[in-house]
């Protein structure tokens, strides 16, 4: 039997338990696992007492396994992107997952190729698999497991083969290590619909939690909360736009315009410019962005008081470039860091809204 200490990333090993072994490419000594890698290039994870270390031949020659170059598309891929930065207020037994797609370091966007994420923001380990197409029929990316408070790269791709990646469908299976008792998850499944035109816009890849730098995010999971991803073909996506126009334009829409709701509902301020100033005559874009932000900071000033504490609070910035976005965004961390910010719900707002609870 091999002790915990003796094994490190490189040895051959085969298991006790069943034919075959593999290659031991990472070792987690804290909980007594290790990823065997087999001849089919598949990492799984096992107990490392359930594996037995195969000593190298005396002539020195290395085992055939062990001397193989690693697949193309491990030595292609780049060193691990930035560290997850952990949530302090992230209940530990709840499950945070995200999708994030970002542009290679140091590349152009719509040019250089990108990169994908699966964030795991939680303590329990996620069996996932990964598969994208244009339509049902899909081809797997990725499957394998992502450990607890960590992301891993599912793939990445070039800008040409975006089209291909249009329905993307992930799905999750939460699990703690053998020994460990906790209360099981049911599997997640989620569907979403990636939109080719983003990934050619720079305003599209905002500061996240999680990354440094800009990120497409597609929340799968919050506290625990499966967040729903509804495809909209752009026919009805303009036609919505166009129905909600008319009812802004309205009198009585403009009579409620933000300020009035049905108790516990949350309260809805439209930033488009049209709707805080009565004409745009005479001013400059970086005006109109004053005007937006003061209301944001206006309508949030108002809510500090405790008996608004839990209240949400969404903002119709609409999608267009993301410059509207990330500046509200930008201002309720520097002014507002308790607040809880994140998309709103694309099922009943769309595009381009972002929810605020307060704190």
């Amino acid at each position: 039997m091999v002790m915990d200490n003796e094994l490190k990333v490189g040895d051959r090993v085969r298991f006790l338990d069943a034919t075959g072994g593999g290659v031991v490419r990472r070792v987690l000594r804290s909980r007594g696992v290790v990823y065997v890698e087999d001849e089919s290039g598949f990492e799984m994870p096992v107990l490392q007492s359930e594996v037995l270390k195969v000593e190298e031949p005396s002539s020195g020659v290395v085992p055939k396994v062990a001397s193989q170059p690693l697949p193309a598309k491990e030595v292609a891929r780049p060193e691990p992107r930035p560290t997850v930065v952990r949530s302090s207020e992230k209940s530990g037994e709840q499950l945070n997952v995200s999708l994030c797609y970002l542009p290679e370091a140091g590349g152009k966007v719509g040019q250089c190729r990108y990169e994908v994420y699966l964030v795991n923001d939680s303590n329990f380990d996620l069996f996932v698999t990964y598969s994208s197409g244009r339509g049902a029929e899909q081809e797997l990316r990725y499957s394998g497991v992502v450990p607890f408070d960590s992301s891993e790269e599912l793939e990445d791709f070039d800008p040409l083969e975006l089209p291909e990646r249009s329905r993307t469908t992930v799905q999750l299976l939460a699990f703690k290590e053998v020994g460990a008792t906790y209360q099981p998850k049911g599997v997640m499944s989620f569907e979403l619909k990636v939109d080719g035109a983003r990934f050619l816009k720079e305003g599209a890849f905002v500061e996240s939690p999680y990354f440094d730098d800009g990120a497409i995010t597609f929340e799968l999971v919050k506290a625990d909360q499966p967040l729903v991803t509804k495809r909209v073909e752009a026919e009805l996506l303009a036609s919505e736009m166009m129905r909600t126009k008319v009812q802004l334009d309205s009198p009585k829409k403009r009579a409620r315009k933000g300020v009035s709701r049905s108790k516990g509902e949350p309260l809805v301020v439209d930033l488009h410019i049209d709707e805080l100033v009565d004409t745009t005559l005479g001013l400059e874009p970086k005006d109109m962005l004053e005007i937006q932000l003061g209301k944001v900071e206006e309508v949030l000033r108002s809510r500090r008081k405790p008996n608004h504490v839990g209240e949400k609070v969404i903002f119709i910035h609409g999608k267009g470039e993301g410059v509207l976005r990330k500046a509200v965004w930008d201002l309720i961390h520097r002014k507002f860091p308790r607040h809880d910010l994140q998309d709103a719900s694309f099922q009943e707002y769309g595009f381009g809204a972002t929810q605020v609870t307060i704190r």
